[in-house]
């Protein structure tokens, strides 16, 4: 497991996630019993916390590999400072302005024009890696108008209707990070 929805700790729900993983064994050496809870990821801003942190013991009786894994919440993408949400709404901005720059100033959003270009970019670059994703889960949707869709949102609406944010149940639901 990559992802986990966002769990409070101290609650059922994380305990028995906890349980879960250790009982699924590290993805190294696939040792279930050597699976020890090794703390939280944290953002490098502050307390904000990313995801969960195990290490596989070597110690000992254990016959583990020594090595740590992450399991992240789904509301984080991995190497990125940016949340999922903001990425989606840059996209959804930049399919409907004629420019990223237009998007980015009127979208008034927290983070440099830069960073908009750079994700933009990066964006484009895995929409053959999203939508191979996204094929395994739904077929993608019937066109409505003539335009294009360089951006991938329509398949990515289709195959999470319901979701608050696109990208997060994508990670969840499909255990592969938007980024590739």
């Amino acid at each position: 497991m990559k992802f986990s929805r966002v769990l409070l700790p101290g609650s059922l729900d994380y305990l028995n996630m906890r349980l879960k993983i250790k009982a699924a064994g590290c993805p190294h050496c696939r040792h279930p019993s050597s699976v020890l809870s090794h703390g939280f990821l944290q953002a490098a801003s502050g307390d904000d916390k990313r995801g969960m942190r195990f290490f596989c013991s070597a110690r000992g009786s254990n016959k583990g590999c020594g090595r740590t894994f992450s399991v992240l919440w789904n509301a984080v993408i991995p190497r990125c400072s940016l949340l999922p949400g903001q990425i989606l709404t840059l996209v959804r901005a930049v399919a409907h302005r004629p420019s990223i720059h237009g998007a980015w100033y009127f979208g008034r959003f927290s983070f440099s024009l830069s960073s908009a270009y750079r994700w933009i970019a990066k964006w484009l670059e895995l929409t053959s890696h999203i939508r191979t994703a996204l094929c395994a889960k739904i077929p993608p949707p019937g066109k409505a108008d003539s335009l294009p869709d360089p951006y991938t949102l329509h398949h990515l609406s289709a195959a999470f209707p319901k979701a608050l944010c696109a990208i997060a149940a994508f990670q969840l639901d499909l255990q592969t990070a938007i980024n590739g």
